[in-house]
């Protein structure tokens, strides 16, 4: 399904997000964190259908990590809604299986490329299913023909909105699409396959180091080098590697660049009074400014001075002094 086939009505919200903060503000309900794998033309559209008791949205992603996930009293069911099948969770390989996410999830996932991708967020205890017994992340791997058919259920329902929103603002029709989208997902979860997302043993572990990793990084973004990480950690270098290899998808000194630069990022763009490119950068462990510059604008696709004037100035004035360097 193409966005353009799915044009805006009072019943399907459109957004189109042209930077990742925008977009990562819209993440909150989820408290989840996108960080882009490579810089670019960014652009993600979502459609989105609200219904009595539910979300149905249609998301066209990014190249991106993804850190945490807390649905807030909320399930979460992602489906796949097109062929690409590089994503990994936790250290696993997604393929074309289902995420389920309930409550709060220790999740990092990796979506090499962009994909297109159908979300449902369901308030679970409306549901009683035995399926839905579940809290934190789980995997479902579905028959090829019940994925099918739970993807044209999702598309003909936002057609639907696209097109003919007047027939929904009858609380009868909304309700009774409702009760259709939950009964095909049911269905759908009722034939499909459940596989532990920590299994094998050694995934479990390099997801555990990682974390660790992540909680030096939020202590002292400053001492980043691998040696003193799989010090901290007490595991040798290559576990290390082996480690940020499975689960994030990339060697350590690259994850660990990039969560630093998307927290230099982050604070760049509160503006704060006195703040400094070089104070910032050297707070969290970048001491090559020329290196950090180059790093933070292959990244992000503008220079870190810009984010700064962007989030004092606004964006007209950010691109002036872009164009004068």
């Amino acid at each position: 399904m193409l966005f353009e086939n799915l044009p805006a009505s009072t019943a399907l919200k459109l957004d189109r997000f042209e930077d990742v903060d925008h977009f990562h503000e819209s993440e909150r309900y989820a408290n989840a964190e996108s960080i882009p794998l490579r810089a670019g033309d960014f652009c993600v559209m979502r459609a989105s259908l609200a219904l009595p008791s539910c979300t149905l949205s249609l998301v066209r992603t990014f190249p991106r990590l993804i850190n945490g996930f807390d649905s807030s009293g909320r399930l979460l069911i992602v489906v796949p809604m097109n062929d690409i099948s590089s994503t990994r969770l936790n250290g696993k390989a997604v393929g074309q299986s289902l995420i389920l996410i309930k409550g709060k999830a220790n999740c990092t996932v990796v979506e090499p490329e962009g994909r297109l991708v159908a979300i449902l967020s369901i308030r679970p205890e409306t549901l009683d299913r035995s399926w839905s017994a579940f809290n934190g992340h789980l995997l479902m791997h579905l028959p090829t023909a019940e994925l099918a058919r739970l993807q044209m259920l999702i598309r003909s329902a936002l057609q639907l909105a696209a097109t003919e929103p007047e027939s929904l603002a009858v609380v009868d029709v909304s309700s009774a699409l409702e009760d259709s989208l939950s009964l095909g997902f049911d269905e759908a979860m009722c034939a499909g396959m459940f596989h532990d997302c920590d299994n094998p043993a050694s995934l479990a572990r390099y997801k555990g180091i990682v974390d660790h990793v992540d909680r030096l990084l939020s202590h002292n973004p400053i001492d980043a080098a691998n040696e003193k990480l799989a010090d901290e950690i007490g595991i040798s270098v290559r576990t290390l590697q082996t480690a940020s290899q499975s689960v994030c998808g990339m060697a350590v000194h690259r994850y660990t660049r990039l969560r630093r630069l998307w927290s230099v990022r982050r604070q760049l763009r509160t503006g704060a009074t006195g703040l400094t490119v070089k104070a910032s950068a050297l707070a969290h462990g970048f001491w090559h400014l020329s290196q950090f510059t180059n790093a933070y604008r292959a990244n992000f696709g503008e220079l870190p001075s810009v984010t700064l004037e962007q989030a004092r100035f606004g964006t007209g004035v950010a691109r002036l002094a872009l164009n004068s360097r």
